[in-house]
């Protein structure tokens, strides 16, 4: 049997051992763009893996250590991705008897997370780098999609979650609502729980841009979901922008400028940005939805005094 068949079975037989329910939309089409997206394709070419006798709990191990080392995913990505192999390599053995297809080096696989602070040695984009990166998206979503990343710094599954009732434009204040993931629509995006981001940090541009993208007129008037892929379902709409659109559109746009593009970039740079105008570091770890401070302590690590006394003389108070 090919892989990729094994996968589309799984996704619709699949029912959790925990819950007794299986998956949902959205979850269906987070595991599909994991399991058949663009890495994993590419690393099964490598490996000449094609059918699913040749899949094992090792390839799956070696293919998740090349994600997040060579890769760079987070290691929250990877826990993920290992979560779902390892749902997928119990099911092959059970229903197609693939000896070793959820053990091996995959059963004690660890993730460690030291690699995601190594990541910010990546040097934030520099204001023109962002400018030429909105100039050169494509289409009005993709400059949008852009947009919100750079000046929010949500995560790429937050973004694709986002709904157009999300946008607060009414507010004195025009704000998101950052709810839920793409993968969780029932739970909070991130460990600090439900957040509202203004969408006019540091510049105005947002709200016309969410504009510009709403009355495009390639845009279905009565979808619900603020991004929207080309790929339509099987009732003829068009699907959601799933994680794995937005990573081959920033690469795409990376490709296109020659300026190296990714979501994590894009919230490295929206920190250091912060960080340099002066922004309270638990403001910087309520925007973000981060549980505790110590994610946001590193980009405040080393800031001269002089930096302190300009972050100071901006401070206004009201007099008595």
């Amino acid at each position: 049997m090919s892989f990729e068949l094994a996968v589309e079975r799984f996704i619709d037989e699949y029912v959790s051992r925990k819950t007794g329910r299986p998956f949902s939309a959205t979850s269906k089409r987070n595991v599909r763009d994991n399991l058949l997206g663009g890495p994993m394709k590419e690393y099964r070419a490598t490996r000449d893996i094609v059918s699913i006798e040749q899949w094992s709990g090792d390839a799956a191990a070696e293919y998740l250590r090349w994600l997040q080392h060579d890769l760079r995913r987070d290691s929250a990505t990877v826990r993920k991705q290992r979560s779902q192999l390892r749902s997928f390599g119990l099911f092959c053995q059970e229903r197609y008897h693939v000896a070793g297809a959820g053990g091996g080096a995959l059963a004690t696989l660890q993730v460690p997370t030291d690699t995601d602070f190594a990541r910010i040695d990546e040097p934030p984009l520099t204001f023109g780098e962002a400018e030429r990166l909105l100039e050169a998206a494509f289409t009005p979503r993709d400059r949008l999609a852009v947009a919100l990343l750079l000046y929010t710094g949500m995560r790429p599954s937050e973004l694709t979650g986002l709904e157009v009732s999300h946008l607060r434009l009414d507010r004195t204040i025009p704000v998101v609502e950052v709810k839920w993931s793409a993968e969780k629509r029932s739970a909070p995006a991130s460990p600090g729980g439900f957040r509202e981001v203004p969408l006019t940090i540091g510049q105005s541009a947002l709200p016309q841009l969410i504009r510009s993208h709403l009355e495009d007129p390639t845009r279905p008037p009565t979808a619900t979901a603020l991004f929207l892929s080309n790929h339509r379902d099987a009732s003829g709409r068009f699907a959601p922008l799933t994680v794995n659109g937005v990573r081959q559109m920033l690469e795409a746009l990376g490709e296109s400028t020659g300026i190296k593009s990714n979501a994590y970039r894009f919230r490295h740079t929206f920190c250091t940005w912060c960080a340099d105008a002066g922004m309270q570091m638990l403001h910087m770890q309520q925007l973000l939805g981060h549980a505790s401070s110590q994610m946001v302590a590193r980009y405040y690590e080393g800031r001269s005094s002089q930096t302190a006394v300009e972050a100071a003389s901006r401070l206004r108070f009201n007099p008595r």
